[in-house]
């Protein structure tokens, strides 16, 4: 909640002419200030872009002249001053509920008090549901991580930030039904174990970061991070992530009237992984068991220099990225270039913002990105780096303080782009494996937002995709498919939100989703989602508050997958208290 205040006071004075009415009136008595009751004006901040905007420098002289005084004031004793009652402050909360299917919540959170220097603290959450669907048994799902978080300032100069998490999540390949399991296993599903069919992820990750504390552009800022994580999956996967980026920073002038920032970011993301084939599969797998495998480090480097300036009343954004792809193939670097582009123009007193970008990239695809996108990717699945050359327009209008207005429309080319198809090596036709295509897409869409003091924000939006194939780079693909699309890719998506704010003591959402139709394996079409999720919280106090968290209003079994229905109707009831801290 923000408030913003502004108190001004204007005092005309006025040289009086010959002849005019001149008389001053004394009057004497006891003054007794009084602070009327006044109403608070309450609306939510406003963001303006700051890009269109440059502070103008002026200079101004001051002759100083010393006034000598002949009067001594006597001394008098220091006044003992009360303190104020220290205020109760909230650096804690744990948040639990527990719902149909059933389903648990828990969320755990405790940090330091307010100090100048340093920061430190503790996040734990932990989501399970034990779900079942009819013909298709158990998809139970489950998501646990602990991260231990710090941060330290140097004398105001340097700060030092540090965090150690641990995760661990997991799932059911559930994607087969009874009648399949015993048409082409013979067997049925209580003659399984659910570790025949189950997927399971450990991720420890330790991030380490510096940057310098200095807010003069005019003078040499930096800043250095360094990540390193490890995957340890089930089915013998291991991957080791080393990634480090930095960049520094430094002040320069355009004819000694428009400044600007140069900067130079470098990044390193280095991968190793290793798989083990001893013979402990998902259930339905036709491989025959192989040696362990290794591959060594496979990376991508990139080195991205850039300047940020205003020349013209346009805000410009200039730069270049080159990047080296080790990571594609661990026996060829291959070299791109790709531009880092934008210019926007602010309009109307900052009210209209238009911007053109121009910018590209490497991303690597690797077996923890893969997993987080399909979590029914079967092991061992290949990994490539998608480039990308991106071309937008963005418009920013805000027609009142209440409103704004975002549009967009942008041209992608896509090298290597992420797709999935169900892998043929599982006959029970329920584990993915990664498909790369050369693709465009098109896109535009966008926000309308409206925001009344902070009680009531409504939000609508929506996009429309269309794509057209280059390339394709699935060795295993039916020649004879016309791919108008890629796989699991919708045509369209919108959303409506609502949130209410009544007296900060009843707080309401609802959500609609609207996820249009998707081509998927089999060559059936996916029938468009509508998805309706909904909270209600209730604050019973500042530490104590109850609430009601429903999603899939609709009932609706959709599939965002072949052969993977959706859980229907969610349901979680729970409560959030904070233990105040003096």
């Amino acid at each position: 909640m923000v408030f913003a205040f502004h108190f001004s006071l204007h005092i005309p004075l006025q040289a009086q002419e010959n002849g005019g009415y001149n008389e001053s009136v004394v009057v004497r008595g006891s003054y007794r200030p009084v602070i009327e009751q006044s109403e608070k004006i309450s609306f939510p901040a406003v963001i303006t872009d700051t890009l269109g905007r440059m502070e103008r420098d002026f200079s101004y002289s001051i002759t100083p002249t010393r006034l000598h005084s002949i009067y001594e004031p006597t001394r008098i004793k220091a006044a003992r001053i009360i303190g104020e009652p220290a205020t109760k402050l909230y650096n804690n909360y744990f948040r639990l509920g527990v719902g149909y299917y059933p389903s648990t919540l828990a969320d755990l959170y405790w940090s330091s008090t307010r100090d100048r220097e340093k920061t430190y603290g503790i996040r734990v959450n932990h989501n399970f549901s034990w779900g079942s669907i009819p013909d298709y048994g158990k998809n139970f799902f489950g998501q646990t991580a602990v991260t231990l978080f710090g941060k330290y300032i140097i004398a105001d100069k340097l700060q030092l930030s540090t965090d150690i998490s641990y995760e661990h999540d997991h799932n059911l390949y559930y994607g087969f039904s009874d009648s399949t399991l015993q048409a082409v296993l013979g067997t049925v599903r209580d003659s399984i174990a659910l570790s025949d069919y189950r997927a399971s992820y450990n991720i420890a990750t330790w991030n380490i970061g510096l940057k310098s504390m200095q807010l003069d552009p005019n003078k040499l800022g930096y800043a250095l991070n360094v990540h390193a994580s490890d995957l340890w999956a089930y089915w013998g996967q291991n991957e080791f992530n080393l990634n480090a980026s930095g960049d520094i920073h430094y002040g320069f002038n355009i004819k000694d009237q428009y400044k600007g920032v140069a900067y130079l970011r470098v990044e390193f993301d280095g991968y190793r992984n290793s798989y083990r084939l001893d013979g402990e599969m998902p259930l339905g797998c036709s491989l025959t068991p192989q040696a362990d495998t290794v591959v060594g480090w496979r990376n991508i480097v990139k080195v991205n220099p850039y300047a940020d300036f205003m020349l013209s009343g346009l805000d410009f954004h200039v730069g270049l990225t080159a990047g080296w792809d080790s990571y594609t193939s661990d026996t060829a670097t291959t070299f791109r270039l790709f531009p880092d582009v934008v210019v926007s123009k602010s309009l109307m007193k900052d009210a209209l913002v238009l911007s053109l970008g121009a910018t590209g990239g490497f991303d690597a695809n690797n077996w923890n990105t893969i997993r987080l996108v399909n979590p029914y990717i079967a092991p061992d699945a290949e990994q490539r780096a998608t480039r990308h050359y991106d071309f937008t327009f963005h418009a920013r209008w805000n027609p009142s303080r209440k409103i704004e207005v975002n549009a967009e429309a942008g041209f992608q080319m896509l090298q290597d782009d992420l797709t999935f198809t169900l892998d043929n090596d599982y006959t029970l036709n329920n584990l993915y494996r990664p498909m790369y295509v050369d693709d465009n897409r098109f896109n535009i869409g966008g926000t309308v937002s409206f925001v009344n003091d902070e009680m009531l924000t409504l939000m609508a939006g929506g996009h429309y995709y269309r794509y057209t194939f280059v390339d394709e780079k699935d060795p295993l693909a039916m020649p004879t498919i016309d791919y108008v699309k890629p796989l699991y890719r919708p045509d369209w998506d919108a959303i409506v939100a609502a949130k209410v704010n009544y007296h900060d003591k009843w707080l309401f959402y609802l959500e609609g989703q609207l996820l249009g139709n998707m081509r998927g394996d089999l060559g059936e079409t996916l029938p468009m989602r509508y998805g309706i999720a909904a909270e209600v919280e209730y604050r019973h106090n500042r530490a104590l508050s109850f609430f009601l968290k429903m999603d899939n209003l609709a009932f609706q079994r959709y599939n965002l997958w072949t052969n993977y229905p959706s859980q229907r109707g969610l349901f979680i009831l729970g409560l959030t208290y904070t233990i105040p801290h003096k």
